[in-house]
């Protein structure tokens, strides 16, 4: 592996309070709801776990930091978590971009069929999804891209005659 892109940590945590947000809309309208039916332990019970749900986003957010991201290698760019759809061989890579997508800007490869695929990390966002260093990654990926695009793929078999 030539190089590993994960989130950073405060875009993890941006990730989890996101989904934290949402658990815990959810569970305020079930306390809503609760409260127009006339039930008090429901109403305790979905406002306290609403309290709850932002540092558990928070949390969990932290805790999948490690399985989300990209791997380069001379082969291509692996999107985590694996998946074949999440792989870019470089050899049918015609570019390597930022494009701005769902409001933030993330690495695009532009694969020879003419479809784009969006890798998962290194992307720049705002305040929380901030990545100071994310040109300089860019620049790695697009480096490593420029090197092994045109490289023909050699077994060991074929390192160990020689050729």
């Amino acid at each position: 592996m030539l190089a590993r892109f994960r989130p950073t940590v405060s875009q993890a945590i941006d990730r989890g309070l996101r989904v934290g947000a949402v658990g815990a809309a959810a569970l305020l309208l079930v306390a809503g709801l609760g409260a127009v039916w006339s039930l008090p332990a429901v109403t305790r019970a979905a406002t306290w776990l609403a309290g709850l749900a932002l540092p558990a986003g928070a949390a969990a957010g932290l805790l999948l930091r490690p399985y989300v991201g990209t791997n380069i290698d001379r082969l291509g760019a692996h999107g985590l978590p694996l998946a074949l759809r999440n792989f870019a061989p470089w050899k049918l890579v015609v570019d390597v971009r930022a494009q701005w997508w769902r409001g933030r800007t993330v690495v695009a490869v532009a694969l020879d069929d003419g479809t784009v695929q969006r890798l998962p990390a290194p992307y720049d966002g705002t305040l929380l999804g901030r990545d100071r260093d994310f040109v300089r990654k860019l620049m790695v990926i697009r480096r490593v891209w420029e090197t092994y695009r045109e490289a023909e793929e050699r077994t060991p078999v074929d390192v160990a005659r020689g050729r």
